[in-house]
């Protein structure tokens, strides 16, 4: 008898720079081979290279202009129809919170949040965002479970 396992299918989603950066330090364990994994953020360029060999998704840049929030909320429902993940990682910043919210209300994904280590005494706005909707909130400063009671504390990575 042949079963078939199907893995879990993983969605990493956050902005170019410092919260891909944390995101890929949180997530260096996890393997393709292991799950089944996509990336959803903006297009930048410095992260070409890197990106040759995963799989990316791009969505617009979330900005202070209300019509990226809804482009963006559009692509990102888009996405997830396509892909229907059983996680969401995100690190932020505001380009992941469409897929948080959409992907928590619409398809009852479980949402893992990390806080950027650069939130160390107060936070910035994506984290109030995503903080009820994750599942599992982890921060980087013992100073930021006071903001966030329910949080776990996971130390600087």
């Amino acid at each position: 008898m042949i079963m078939n396992l199907k893995r879990t299918k993983l969605c990493f989603t956050c902005s170019a720079g410092g919260h891909f950066q944390q995101l890929l330090l949180a997530t260096k364990e996890l393997s393709d081979e292991e799950y089944d994994i996509y990336w959803l953020m903006y297009r930048s360029k410095h992260l070409d290279i890197f990106f040759q060999k995963k799989r990316l998704h791009t969505v617009v840049n979330t900005t202070g202009n209300k019509f990226t929030w809804i482009v963006n909320a559009v692509q990102s429902l888009f996405y997830l129809i396509i892909e229907r993940p059983d996680v969401i990682i995100s690190t932020g910043a505001g380009v992941s919170f469409p897929t948080i919210f959409l992907g928590k209300v619409f398809f009852k994904c479980k949402v893992i949040y990390i806080c950027s280590a650069a939130n160390v005494i107060e936070s910035s706005r994506t984290p109030y965002k995503a903080y009820k909707y994750s599942d599992l909130f982890l921060v980087q400063w013992s100073d930021m479970q006071e903001i966030f009671p329910n949080s776990i504390n996971i130390g600087v990575l």
